[in-house]
């Protein structure tokens, strides 16, 4: 096996009640407190003494797609606004990179310019961008809309959106502002400058009231699966986040990625993959499998079969519950669940021979499973030394104990073999992901 230069690229995809959807049941964990602002607090700091690149903070502007009855048994109707959150975390982490998610489809350039742009400054370059565009009629239906546009046009606006974001952040030159008290002069007045956009979604004046970000645009980062989620990707995304059903499959969408970067004209190397793989851990199999046990037992079956019903869009009842997942036919997706994970659900389901009734009572999350701290370790040398992947995001099945269980199993394994660093080499997010600074398009 090739050895590859570096350690990957880390990140604690943070979830409240955790991703695993019985984890909130869990005798004496505080994980069902989903507003608690102490248990993301000690999960950053977690993450950050294990010297993790990024804490990730996932949203939805909706409550969850079930009906009300489902709902509410389970902690899935209640989440604190990601942007809010990532302020409060800035203020008690001091080098870890925070992530917050915001769409494109229901917000405007210039109040997530601002808003995006001083997290970056109040966290001393330290922010990234998730950008999303949306998918579920659940979340246009509280903007005033009666469906989500169709997902060509969402990404049509999202590149618009983008485009007018980094204008804005361009308004001030680096060297604009001087603070020269003698003279008078704050800042160079040829070197601030409007933005005059007029496109077909927005009409955006100009200047931008705030400086420069620290690091010139904050990390864009990106999830999508789809033939259009992977073209912008290519096109704007810095940290890509992935999921795929095996190793070979994972290898190809990489490669997929890394392609589309080089047709927009762009190094491969500028767009760091993050490949999903989730295991709950134990200092030994036994243990893990406990772990992973207990969760299972508070799974809730009625709740567990109307969401997969719900997120596929069919009835479950057509399909024998013992017999292996077969070919399903989807139905359209437009404004549904996003297609490109409902085939990974499948495929996986598949490559891995379950039954319909181990992917709906399994329907617990994402690449959730035991394995002892050694094993995991082994998993992630594999992936990423055979170039499946620039690094991982943990979708963390328990919180806030499954990131304590992380960094203290797991993280001295992975820190002996060089897959994750000893300390942070830089003071802001690009910095230790490698990635350059953009240059401001009015710098002579």
């Amino acid at each position: 096996m090739t050895r590859r230069e570096g350690p990957a690229v880390w990140a604690a995809f943070l979830w409240p009640g955790g991703h695993h959807h019985g984890a909130w049941r869990l005798p004496g964990s505080t994980g069902a407190d989903l507003m608690s602002f102490e248990n993301y607090k000690q999960m950053a700091l977690d993450c950050e003494r294990g010297k993790f690149d990024v804490v990730f903070l996932g949203d939805r502007l909706d409550a969850w797609p079930l009906p009300t009855e489902y709902l509410a048994r389970t902690a899935r109707a209640a989440r604190l606004e990601t942007l809010t959150l990532t302020g409060a975390l800035a203020a008690v982490t001091s080098r870890i990179g925070l992530v917050a998610t915001a769409s494109t489809t229901f917000s405007e350039p210039f109040n997530l310019a601002r808003q995006i742009g001083s997290l970056d400054h109040i966290s001393g370059g330290r922010i990234g961008w998730n950008v999303v565009t949306s998918y579920t009629d659940d979340q246009a239906h509280n903007y005033g809309l009666d469906h989500i546009p169709p997902r060509p046009d969402r990404y049509a606006r999202a590149q618009e959106f983008l485009d007018v974001v980094k204008g804005l952040w361009d308004s001030f030159e680096d060297d604009a502002v001087i603070r020269d008290k003698d003279s008078g002069q704050f800042f160079h007045a040829e070197k601030f400058h409007p933005l005059d956009h007029q496109g077909r979604h927005f009409k955006v004046a100009g200047p931008l009231n705030m400086e420069r970000p620290p690091q010139g645009y904050p990390v864009i980062c990106q999830a999508g699966a789809s033939k259009e989620g992977i073209a912008f990707a290519g096109r704007n995304g810095e940290l890509l986040f992935s999921v795929n059903s095996s190793l070979d499959r994972a290898r190809d969408y990489y490669q997929a990625v890394k392609k589309a970067a080089a047709d927009a004209g762009r190094h491969p190397d500028e767009v760091k993959v993050l490949a999903s793989i989730n295991p709950v851990v134990g200092r030994t199999e036994e243990e893990a499998e406990e772990k992973y046990e207990q969760m299972q037992s508070l799974l809730d079956d009625d709740v567990s079969r109307t969401f997969a019903e719900v997120y596929f869009g069919i009835d479950l009842s057509a399909y024998p519950m013992d017999e292996p997942v077969p070919e399903i036919e989807l139905p359209d997706a437009a404004h549904g669940m996003p297609r490109a994970h409902q085939e990974y659900m499948l495929t996986r389901a598949r490559d891995r021979k379950l039954t319909m009734r181990e992917l709906v009572y399994g329907f617990n999350g994402t690449n959730i499973y035991p394995k002892s701290a050694e094993a995991a370790a082994d998993e992630f040398q594999e992936w990423y030394e055979t170039e499946a992947c620039d690094g991982f995001i943990l979708q963390i099945s328990h919180v806030p104990e499954g990131v304590t269980d992380f960094v203290d199993l797991v993280v001295p394994i992975l820190r002996e073999r060089g897959l994750i660093r000893a300390d942070y080499t830089g003071r802001t997010l690009r910095e230790n992901l490698g990635l350059a600074i953009p240059r401001n398009r009015h710098a002579a």
